[in-house]
């Protein structure tokens, strides 16, 4: 997620830039990526924390990521530190609202096609083949999903294969700190809804969904070198880097960079602002996506003359 133009080589994950998809595969997911333990870390480097500054009031901002591994901590201990430091965690969305049950109950009104078509029948017949031939190396009957759309199918994908290398959902970012802050009685909100977060992949173009899945299912095989480049990248605190692995790609495809990444971001500053405005003592956690770029919200704190800093 530092080149701010879209790059259309056909480098390789490991060496060289980034190949495209992998930038899209990422950003689609708002950042699937482990990070790796910190006892490895430098002192030297940063993290993807910053502390924002308006005269005597300040907030934390942590770029987040989303599946982690078990031995992915402890986390470095400027992040640590300013949760302990906060009274208030500000997810993307709330997880404190949100069971399990209403998050599949919202997933499948939004992911089931309710026409009576199928998967098969929405996209390209290459497309489905390459699907069913990718399920099936993943040991998956595609005809359970079948009655999916096109970008929940790419996400099941994706997180199944997460899995298999060993990622869970349940040690990521938001949910370590969302679990803290139960247990230590901190108070938490969200700057969306759920229903509007899965809304973005499900209002997008029929073709933009399909071009979702099939780059998801090309990127598939390399995911976990791309996930470790990343990792390191993170872990580092490396931002030009990762900008550039994590919406590179993405910006070969303007209207989708726009309503996933910048949209929000803009969305986000207000509520962002007026946390600092208030005096809150608060750490806001977002995917690492949107804190990168001249449209991140890091960079758009900055030119409304906020004091911003790395830690």
């Amino acid at each position: 997620m530092k080149k701010t133009t879209p790059y259309r080589g056909q480098g390789h994950f490991g060496r060289g830039r980034p190949r495209r998809t992998a930038g899209i595969l990422c950003a689609f997911l708002l950042l699937l990526a482990p990070l790796a333990n910190s006892r490895h870390a430098s002192a030297q480097e940063k993290s993807f924390l910053w502390k924002i500054r308006s005269g005597k009031n300040s907030i934390y901002v942590l770029g987040s990521m989303h599946f982690l591994k078990r031995e992915s901590y402890p986390l470095k201990q400027s992040i640590e530190q300013a949760f302990d430091a906060s009274k208030k965690l500000v997810l993307e969305i709330d997880l404190q609202s949100v069971t399990p049950q209403k998050t599949q109950q919202v997933t499948l009104e939004k992911g089931l096609f309710r026409d009576g078509t199928t998967l098969q029948q929405n996209v390209a017949k290459e497309t489905y083949d390459l699907t069913e031939q990718r399920a099936r190396e993943m040991g998956i009957d595609l005809r359970a999903m079948n009655p999916l759309k096109p970008w929940l199918v790419a996400l099941t994908l994706t997180t199944m294969k997460l899995q298999k290398l060993g990622f869970d959902p349940g040690y990521g970012i938001d949910r370590y700190f969302a679990e803290r802050a139960k247990r230590s009685g901190k108070s938490t909100g969200g700057l969306e809804t759920l229903e509007f977060q899965l809304g973005l992949f499900d209002g997008m173009p029929r073709r933009d969904q399909e071009m979702m899945l099939r780059e998801t299912l090309k990127e598939l095989d390399r995911l976990d070198q791309g996930v470790e480049q990343i990792m390191q990248l993170w872990l580092k605190g490396d931002v030009g880097s990762l900008e550039e692995w994590l919406l590179a790609g993405m910006r070969e495809y303007p209207e989708v960079h726009e309503k996933v990444i910048a949209e929000r971001n803009r969305r986000w500053l207000p509520q962002i602002e007026k946390m600092i405005a208030q005096g809150e003592s608060a750490m806001v956690v977002v995917g690492a996506a949107h804190l990168v770029g001249r449209e991140g919200v890091i960079e758009l704190l900055k030119q409304r003359g906020y004091t911003v800093e790395q830690l």
